[in-house]
């Protein structure tokens, strides 16, 4: 396809040339109404142009072809589409003139046209998502190319489209598959990654920037496990001893129905029944160069506590509002194993045991099952923990720490305070190790433990 610049003023060029990393130069030849590369495609071809090769991969919403263009000379294949003929015909002689074209099909078309279909071992989708706020109808508008390439959809933005999809064709997809998604933080996209997290993906945010009063994010999306499922069980004594029987390979966990012999700190009992949500998750132990076992338990209970719309109380519980205890997180590990194990307890609805004061999580989230709520434990978990042969790692210490004491802060911000053998102590903080850092008669106090500590509500 001729790309028509001399004969129509819509296609007018404009040339641009991109600098890859290892030195080399790409020249683009662009029409009018293409998306050209902008400060959000070099963000992404910051990530893109530092993955291995891993096969296959698609690009939704190609544009000028340069990420693809990209990816191929890394020695990845490409699917590429877009819905504008004129990017299509712009990147294929991109690709030509990069002397990629062998490794790369482009195709006129999108996500939502019929017969839209991932190819088999897809490894890799990436997509620069329009992020624009659709413009009203009173406000004006882009010719309808353009639109489409910069404007999100209105109820049900393209992210939530493309996750309903590959739920839909789940059978037909690669276990790894890693979905690499620009999309935009703030002012809030119709495409978000709470929607992903309901549907029980895995999360991480790559990167992030400010463009003017816009936060744009690169986060990546893949399901828990990569293939390795959950291990479901009717019936055991304890899921903490259970974890250990599986291997120490990829992302290992197990849930149970019904639970035994459950334990909390110290060796404590930990009741449950059928309704109630137990399981165990092995963690390499390499974690704990960056992560002490202290905060790990604080910051699963924060992001569980996230889950559920509840509070964190240290070190290891989860609460409503009024200190009642909806779920516990208990660490554990042995000198001779290579995994730690993260357990964690959730009730359904509230007990009767004596001296505590429970709630569950059905009293907030009636309609939530013990089986949806254990696929977004699994997400949050894996979101944290679970290590992808194409994503590098980014539990950056601080960053955990920030988040944990922001977690047991939510609490705090109630106005529940603390006694240490009877005397009144202001929380101000927590150290490296998960410990409280406390104020009591105007000298810091650590508390390690529980013992002579108790919470006022």
């Amino acid at each position: 396809m001729d790309l028509g610049e001399r004969i129509n003023p819509i296609t007018k060029l404009q040339i641009k040339e991109i600098e890859l990393r290892n030195g080399e130069r790409i020249s683009l030849k662009i029409p009018r109404t293409v998306y050209p590369p902008r400060e959000d495609s070099f963000l992404l071809k910051e990530i893109l142009e530092n993955l291995e090769s891993g096969g296959k991969a698609m690009e939704i919403g190609c544009g000028s072809g340069i990420l693809s263009i990209i990816l191929a000379k890394n020695g990845w294949f490409l699917e590429s589409c877009d819905i504008n003929p004129y990017a299509i015909a712009a990147a294929k002689k991109n690709s030509e003139s990069a002397s990629i074209h062998e490794r790369i099909n482009f195709r006129e078309g999108g996500l939502g046209d019929e017969g839209f279909a991932i190819p088999q071992n897809t490894k890799l989708i990436f997509w620069n998502l329009p992020y624009l706020n659709p413009p009203s109808s009173d406000e004006p508008r882009l010719e309808w190319i353009e639109e489409a390439s910069m404007s999100d959809l209105g109820d049900k933005g393209w992210g939530h489209q493309l996750a309903d999809f590959l739920e839909i064709n789940q059978e037909n997809l690669e276990p790894d598959l890693l979905i690499i998604l620009l999309q935009r933080k703030y002012p809030i996209s119709p495409s978000t990654t709470n929607y992903w997290i309901e549907l029980g993906w895995s999360h991480r945010i790559i990167k992030s920037i400010w463009i003017y009063d816009e936060k744009i994010e690169i986060v990546a999306y893949w399901k828990p496990g990569q293939g390795t499922s959950i291990l479901f069980l009717e019936e055991c004594q304890s899921t903490m001893e259970e974890v250990k029987k599986l291997p120490n390979i990829g992302w290992q966990r197990v849930s149970a129905n019904n639970q035994i012999e459950g334990r909390g700190r110290r060796d404590s009992i930990w009741i449950s029944d059928k309704k109630d949500l137990t399981g165990t998750w092995n963690i390499r132990k390499s974690i704990l160069k960056s992560i002490k076992p202290g905060i790990i338990q604080i910051i699963v209970g924060t992001r569980i506590a996230g889950l559920l719309e509840e509070y964190c109380k240290w070190p290891n519980d989860i609460c409503d509002k009024n200190g009642k205890k909806i779920a516990g997180i208990l660490i554990e590990m042995d000198n001779q194993d290579e995994c730690l194990r993260i357990g964690v307890g959730i009730n359904h609805a509230r007990k009767n045991i004596p001296g505590v004061e429970t709630q569950g999580w059905s009293e907030k989230m009636p309609g939530t099952t013990k089986m949806n709520l254990l696929k977004k434990v699994d997400a949050a978990l894996s979101t944290l923990f679970e290590e992808h042969k194409l994503l590098p790692s980014n539990l950056l210490s601080d960053k955990i720490e920030i988040e944990s004491w922001r977690g047991i802060s939510k609490l705090l911000s109630r106005g529940y305070s603390l006694k240490i053998s009877n005397e009144k102590t202001r929380v101000v903080g927590i150290n490296d190790y998960g410990q409280l850092i406390t104020i009591c008669r105007g000298n810091e106090v650590i508390i390690e433990d529980l013992n002579n500590l108790n919470w006022l509500f």
